[in-house]
């Protein structure tokens, strides 16, 4: 039997991700676990996938039914490649569908596909990818271009925080849905696996700073490492584990070349929720330097999990720590390491405010308002 559907009863679709199983980054999380709310409230839920992205081709899972693009075997084109695919089918199937969802404006030619085949649709915005500096200056212009035009175009649009949605009225003169992300799902590892991990990568409980992210220059892995050892630390018996290397790209390879040296260590990319977990909660603290973006899935986690956060000094990371972080300045992050070492664990303040703030349910209950025909009105930012 059908579940609940979407506008003129037809099933709700998630697009301009990787799909579904998530096993990559935020946006597959968040069209993870925003579907299977979806399907436990009794919506019929499609989630569009990418052949490209490898692994199991299935065709359901946990509820969902998931439906494939080829994409692009070339990283640079395959979102784009991927969006045209998944717009196409949007438009030759469109009597299948109630109400669309995108995730990332990149996404443009399929959300412009969406638009012709008259779909009702939201856009979940993301960051301002123009201002990442890995990014040559076409794509930039693209970028920018593409999230102008959505936002003259898109009936709904979704900023992830309430600083991304004060930018959109800023610069754009355009008024968004403001929906956040939720905190994860902490596994318990047991003490002889916490052990074996930290054993693993040469680390001391509550004797390493910690840094997970993408090795992007707007990320400040490589000003992270050289401020770390400007600061001396290594002198006082601390490392410094950063955690993300997936290929040798010029600017991973500066960092690469670090490693060893001054406690400096560089370890691959790991998306084992055990490993990450353990990693966190032991360290003594937390290096957040993501600039450019809103709500950031992996600062969340760090503040369900970690002791201290040091984090770069921006609107969004304001925002998301408010009083419970600790904050740098990119020209003075050898001070900031030095200064957190007196600083106090703000561990429970931070697992309050993420609790209270970014909750799964209250997400998936604001999405489907959208479908619904009424404001998200995401229940922690409703009065703002």
């Amino acid at each position: 039997m059908r579940g609940r559907e979407g506008r003129d009863g037809r099933a709700v679709v998630f697009c301009g991700t990787r799909g579904v199983p998530a096993g990559y980054g935020g946006f597959e999380t968040a069209v993870d676990e925003i579907s299977r709310r979806f399907v436990e409230n009794g919506y019929d839920c499609v989630v569009i996938c990418r052949r490209s992205s490898g692994g199991d081709a299935l065709q359901t899972h946990e509820g969902r039914r998931l439906v494939y693009v080829e994409g692009s075997s070339s990283a640079k084109l395959d979102t784009f490649v991927s969006a045209f695919e998944t717009g196409w089918h949007l438009l030759r199937h469109r009597g299948a569908y109630g109400y669309v969802f995108w995730f990332n404006n990149a996404n443009f030619p399929g959300i412009l596909l969406t638009l012709l085949a008259r779909l009702p649709m939201s856009v979940n915005t993301d960051g301002m990818e123009w201002r990442r500096a890995k990014w040559a200056w076409p794509f930039k212009a693209y970028y920018f271009l593409a999230s102008f035009l959505i936002s003259r175009l898109s009936g709904s649009l979704i900023s992830d925080s309430k600083a991304m949605r004060a930018y959109y009225r800023k610069v754009f003169r355009r008024d968004t849905e403001c929906i956040p992300y939720g905190i994860p799902d902490i596994p318990s590892v047991v003490a002889e696996r916490r052990s074996d991990i930290l054993r693993r990568y040469g680390l001391e409980a509550g004797r390493y700073f910690l840094q997970i992210t993408r090795l992007e220059p707007d990320n400040l892995p490589l000003e992270a490492a050289r401020a770390f050892r400007d600061a001396g630390l290594a002198q006082q018996g601390f490392k410094f584990l950063l955690v993300g290397y997936q290929r040798p790209t010029p600017y991973a390879q500066q960092i690469k070349a670090m490693a060893g040296g001054e406690n400096v260590l560089v370890a691959d990319a790991v998306y084992d929720p055990e490993v990450v977990a353990t990693l966190r909660q032991n360290c003594f603290s937390y290096v957040h330097g993501n600039s450019v973006g809103g709500t950031n899935p992996a600062l969340i986690e760090a503040m369900a999990t970690c002791p201290r956060v040091l984090a770069i000094d921006v609107p969004f990371s304001r925002e998301m720590l408010g009083e419970t972080g600790y904050f740098f300045r990119p020209d003075d992050m050898a001070a900031a390491f030095r200064d957190v070492l007196g600083r106090a664990d703000r561990s429970a303040g931070m697992r309050g405010r993420v609790r209270s703030l970014y909750r799964w349910d209250d997400v998936a209950r604001s999405y489907m308002g959208l479908v619904e025909g009424r404001p998200a009105d995401y229940p922690p930012f409703a009065k703002d």
